[in-house]
């Protein structure tokens, strides 16, 4: 591509997302999907993020990662799904610090993706399953060390036992965004890469 088209590609790819991730995260049950009452709410947001990553790199992959912190950051103040998301999402490092690296690795990741279409398929699935896990971890992590007496409390559980009891209580929600997004991303974006890629060669 040239530098030109290149810049105006990747800027426009940008603003779409960035309204998508806006839409998805103030507009209830679009990006936020609260199945179970107290329990923290089920996320489509991530997939939006990764899917930029992989087409943009790693680092519009972190803009778009922290632009969904900042809503998370937002959203516990002014609509917030849950009362967990209340305690931690307040918290800038933890509504944020997670997001921006899910956009972060899942770009690095993709760098060198490999060009045989199956393989490529295959390995997009497999970043979208690492970041994925990668924010799910870190919130669990981070809530932890920041709020483990508190989010104690709010599960009736000792803080040594928090860990085992947010594990438990993250381990559908995890289940199902890691399956949206092995099945979804690869579905969206390796078409996007591979569009990406013939519109390179004809500019």
């Amino acid at each position: 591509m040239k530098p030109r088209f290149l810049n105006t590609y990747r800027m426009s790819i940008l603003a779409v997302l960035t309204a998508l991730l806006l839409i998805q995260g103030f507009v209830p049950m679009v990006g936020n999907l609260t199945l179970i009452p107290g329990l923290p709410a089920i996320t489509t947001i991530h997939l939006t993020v990764i899917i930029g990553a992989i087409i943009l790199g790693p680092r519009d992959g972190a803009i778009l990662g922290t632009i969904w912190g900042i809503t998370s950051l937002i959203r516990a103040y002014v609509m917030p799904t849950d009362p967990l998301a209340i305690l931690i999402f307040r918290n800038p490092i933890i509504a944020i610090l997670p997001r921006l690296l899910v956009g972060l690795i899942a770009g690095s990741l993709a760098v060198k993706l490999p060009k045989a279409p199956t393989k490529k398929t295959l390995m997009v699935g497999l970043i979208a399953i690492i970041s994925t896990m990668v924010n799910t971890g870190l919130v669990i992590g981070l809530t932890w060390l920041f709020y483990q007496h508190q989010a104690a409390g709010l599960y009736h559980t000792s803080a040594n036992q928090l860990i085992w009891v947010m594990l438990s209580a993250f381990t559908v929600n995890a289940t199902l965004e890691i399956i949206a997004a092995a099945i979804l991303v690869s579905a969206i974006a390796t078409p996007l890469l591979r569009f990406k890629r013939t519109t390179s060669k004809k500019n």
